[in-house]
């Protein structure tokens, strides 16, 4: 009959873990919340910059336009999320669903560009209005996705 061992290796984890120091886990949290405040107005800066090459995608005759207006869309909604701006990326993700579903050939400017006005509306949601506003804005987005979904 055989013995059985049992073998179990020294695990590089649970030594860090045992060994004095470190962040707890608010700590952490805390520490993450300042890197993420210190970048959020470069971070918004970007995302009107994104909303201004939308616009100019929206107006192109180019093939790819339609995936450059997804692709930025899709970059705001989770650029949006981190910073808490759940209406704003709402918004983007509604784009991105818009574009999804369009053909390539024709692009949906109309729509593109209702899209947009709402983001740089929604990006401040301290001036963008109450609550229900904001609400009936990503409604009426939704609508138009519903919309222009049928009729493609």
């Amino acid at each position: 009959m055989s013995v059985v061992r049992r073998f179990y290796p020294e695990v590089r984890l649970k030594q860090v873990l045992a060994e004095p120091g470190g962040l707890t886990v608010s700590q952490a949290v805390e520490r993450a919340n300042r890197g993420i405040e210190s970048v959020r107005e470069s971070c918004l800066t970007a995302i009107d910059d994104k909303l201004t090459s939308i616009t100019t995608h929206s107006r192109s005759d180019d093939r790819g336009a339609g995936a450059e207006i997804y692709r930025f869309a899709n970059e705001i909604y989770a650029e949006a999320g981190v910073f808490g701006l759940t209406e704003l990326s709402q918004a983007a993700h509604s784009l991105c669903q818009l574009m999804s579903n369009a053909d390539e050939e024709r692009l949906p400017r109309e729509a593109v560009l209702v899209h947009i006005d709402s983001m740089r509306a929604l990006r401040r949601p301290d001036v963008a209005g109450d609550q229900a506003a904001r609400t009936a804005v990503l409604k009426g987005l939704r609508t138009v996705v519903e919309r222009m979904t049928v009729l493609n």
